[in-house]
């Protein structure tokens, strides 16, 4: 890793010489963090760069070049690092450094109610950014990951079959929702914001930003706080003005659906990693996740309310 990004530095500055020190260390469970690049704190000539290196067992996963392209377009937009250097032939990024007041999101900031309309105004200035849309959808993603699942040979729970049709029935309620395509993160869990003691938020990693449906970044958000279902009332009213039972049904079918993604990504990262990292053990946590949407006796009716919205 670190011989790409010598060469990947050598490329953009050949002048600089820069000081390396690794940066956030890789973990997948209980929480995902640092799993797809190789993290390095750069400094030279004054100034603060983190840059990222994809590892190798990523790059069938993730496409870099559009990674590179949105997370340069967030950064202009200033709701996320700005994107110095993209070396697609090292799969290297460097990013102008956040100060050090910044600091990893936690949970407990995400249920702040104040936090929540600042992370929601994040999200909101993405999503009527009106920049270019990416040809492809999440749920796209997660028909590749499930096709990326059987040609690797990759042993799945019997129950895991079953769930892989509940979650086609709603990813057919929710296309059936009427929704305006926007540029979606795909991935805003409490590890990819970064936070000050001014309450400024940057949004990281946009590797799986989507074309899709807005609703299901505050789904995903909401569902990121572990929330009750007063919670889930709450936190969409806080962020559209008025909540109703159909507003909350679409939200617990995006949780269902995104829950459904990270278990076929832990379990495939599990059999397809070199390294380390406990993704199978991330896979087996999201598949409870899972479990427990699937088991609720309202599931039928979140998909009747979800998709009687476009009659």
């Amino acid at each position: 890793m670190l011989i790409r990004l010598h060469q990947a530095l050598t490329s953009w500055q050949p002048t600089q010489s820069f000081d390396i020190q690794p940066g956030t260390a890789g973990v997948a469970s209980p929480h995902r963090l640092a799993t797809e690049w190789a993290g390095f704190r750069l400094q030279s000539a004054g100034q603060d760069y983190y840059a990222k290196v994809l590892f190798d067992d990523q790059k069938v996963l993730i496409n870099f070049q559009r990674s590179a392209e949105i997370s340069r377009q967030a950064g202009e937009l200033g709701i996320a690092p700005a994107l110095c250097h993209a070396d697609p032939h090292n799969g290297v990024l460097i990013f102008a450094a956040l100060d050090d007041s910044f600091r990893w999101a936690r949970l407990d900031a995400l249920r702040d109610p104040h936090h929540f309309a600042s992370l929601t105004r994040t999200l909101d200035k993405l999503h009527h950014s009106g920049l270019p849309l990416p040809v492809h959808s999440r749920q796209q993603d997660m028909l590749r990951l499930r096709l990326q699942l059987e040609t690797q040979g990759v042993q799945q729970p019997e129950e895991l079959r079953w769930m892989g049709e509940c979650v086609d029935l709603a990813w057919e309620a929710l296309n059936a929702a009427s929704y305006t395509p926007v540029l979606i993160h795909g991935d805003n869990i409490a590890s990819n914001w970064m936070v000050n003691a001014q309450g400024e938020w940057r949004l990281l990693d946009f590797d799986y930003a989507a074309r899709g449906d807005a609703w299901h970044d505050i789904a995903t958000l909401i569902h990121e706080q572990l929330p009750t279902d007063d919670r889930w009332r709450d936190a969409i009213r806080a962020w559209r003005g008025d909540c109703n039972e159909a507003d909350v049904a679409r939200c617990r079918l995006y949780a269902l659906v995104d829950d459904y993604h990270w278990t076929l990504w832990g379990m495939l990262n599990g059999v397809t990693s070199p390294r380390g990292l406990e993704f199978a053990k991330l896979g087996q946590w999201m598949l409870l996740r899972c479990r427990q949407s699937l088991s609720d006796p309202r599931f039928e009716r979140w998909l009747n309310l979800t998709a009687e919205q476009a009659k």
